[in-house]
């Protein structure tokens, strides 16, 4: 009850809905509002259109859900909007008949719409940690607010009810658990930006600072494309690299850089260091890392792989009009025929060509042992040692599977957002007829071939690390100073 009624908060005519005050689409580049109003049968339609592909184009959306239960939530949606509803009530309803999938690349992302509606908007990126059940600041455009103040509301939205809205849209991820909380942390600032209906220059935070006095201020707001444009709040590099004493610290933000190939000579020239240095500890920190291109993972697993072992990776494709190969573009689809045409018949990418002849509809399990090598043939075989957290994931998940199925070296931090048996990935983006809601379903299922398909829950840290609250006050990172020490 208290979701359905927060949202409700935000229509503009809270009195009687009707279908004359409704529309059949929303019109994008005429009107651009949150608060648009969808016919019912519209938003029904949007419905049918995501299940449908979902059944087109997903290799197994009954991997964590029974059929009967994913046809149960459809029902419940549709149930769920026999009365007009604004734009941000029906991604509600998005969310939660996706959420039953248990797939954290088959989901509505409320970020999105920041860029569908908000992109000149006012926002106030910002960023908290929950402990005891109370918000703590842990960072804020232009540190307007000292950090590690107890927020209290944002204009008039209570830090609580934030909390819910958030994890309300946070996606779910096979059965583990343990991660959802930290993604909800940052989902926090992204859910008073889309619901916020104040377009001024300020926002008013009401918190507690260290005195244990209640202040209000009001907080300077940035645009959304401003921040982006800069890289002011988002990493703008792929990763970075810094040496203690014996020990190269090696911190990747993405495994999907702009330029892959800088990216790789990058990974090279860190290892090269490492072995000029005659570095005796490795730390690999994936914090944040939200995955990417598979082949860069193996590039750096090629520097780690101490016992000289393929990477066998089991891929479940489905054919369909979003797969790997219908996105490629006409050049690429050309390229990729005559590479397939020459190699080896029984290679990797002859199983992609053999798999994607075959007609639409089609699901078959290819495995992939891919031989980890990289260009100066460089292995280190000393201590090594992963930091994840709960926004460590997919390609970064199956990183800390194959550190666990290895025993490449201590895990510390906190459990990914993925279990141990793999992942989903590729996942294509699709539009909503009416609504415009764009939704992103996987297209592939990974799974370590010598991995318990059965192991889907939490995958365990041998050293649980958080950040204290006196960690945020004081600046201190607990997971490089753990990982350095002598």
């Amino acid at each position: 009850m208290f979701i359905k009624s927060l949202l409700f908060s935000f229509v503009l005519v809270t009195t009687q809905l009707s279908a004359q005050n409704c529309s059949p689409f929303i019109k994008y580049g005429l009107k651009k509002d949150t608060l648009s109003l969808l016919c019912p049968e519209s938003m029904m339609g949007d419905l049918d259109q995501l299940y449908e592909k979902i059944r087109d184009v997903h290799p197994n959306p009954y991997q964590y859900c029974s059929k009967e239960e994913l046809d149960s939530a459809f029902i419940l949606a549709k149930t769920a909007v026999r009365t007009p509803k604004n734009i941000l009530q029906f991604s509600l309803v998005v969310s939660n008949f996706l959420k039953t999938m248990k797939d954290s690349h088959t989901f509505f992302f409320l970020r999105d719409v920041l860029f569908l509606y908000g992109r000149k908007n006012p926002i106030i990126p910002f960023y908290v940690k929950r402990f005891d059940n109370k918000f703590y600041l842990s960072r804020i455009y232009h540190d307007q607010i000292p950090l590690g103040t107890e927020i209290l509301k944002v204009n008039e939205l209570s830090a609580d009810s934030l909390y819910k809205l958030a994890n309300s849209y946070c996606p779910l991820e096979a059965y583990t658990s343990s991660a959802r909380s930290e993604l909800c942390e940052v989902m926090f600032g992204n859910v008073f930006n889309v619901f916020n209906r104040d377009k001024s220059r300020y926002i008013e935070f009401t918190y507690v600072d260290f005195s244990g006095d209640t202040l209000v201020k009001d907080v300077k707001t940035t645009k959304l494309r401003k921040q982006y444009k800069k890289g002011n709040w988002y990493p703008a590099k792929d990763f970075e690299y810094t040496f203690f004493k014996n020990t190269g610290h090696l911190r990747i933000y993405s495994f999907e850089p702009k330029n892959d190939v800088k990216f790789r000579k990058r990974i090279d020239r860190f290892f090269k260091r490492v072995k000029d240095n005659t570095c005796t500890s490795v730390v690999i920190d994936l914090r944040e890392n939200k995955g990417g291109y598979i082949v860069l993972l193996e590039h750096l697993l090629s520097h780690i792989n101490s016992e000289g072992k393929t990477y066998d990776l089991r891929y479940n494709y489905k054919r369909s009009d979003l797969d790997r190969f219908e996105t490629l573009s006409k050049l690429k689809k050309i390229d990729f025929i005559k590479k397939a045409k020459r190699v080896y018949p029984k290679g990797m990418i002859s199983k992609e060509y053999d798999f994607y002849k075959s007609p639409k509809g089609t699901v078959k399990s290819i495995l992939y042992k891919k031989e980890l090598k990289n260009r100066n043939n460089f292995v280190y075989n000393d201590s090594c040692t992963l930091i994840i957290n709960g926004l460590s994931m997919s390609a970064s998940v199956l990183m800390a599977s194959w550190f666990k199925e290895t025993n490449r070296g201590e895990i510390i931090g906190s459990p990914c957002y993925g279990s141990q048996s793999g992942t989903n990935g590729n996942p294509a983006s699709i539009f909503l007829k009416h609504s415009g809601l764009p939704v992103s379903i996987s297209t592939l299922i990974l799974h370590p071939e010598n991995v318990n398909r059965d192991l889907t829950e939490d995958l365990k840290v041998d050293q649980k690390i958080q950040v204290s609250l006196e960690d945020i006050k004081s600046g201190n990172d607990p997971f490089v100073s753990y990982s350095i020490q002598d």
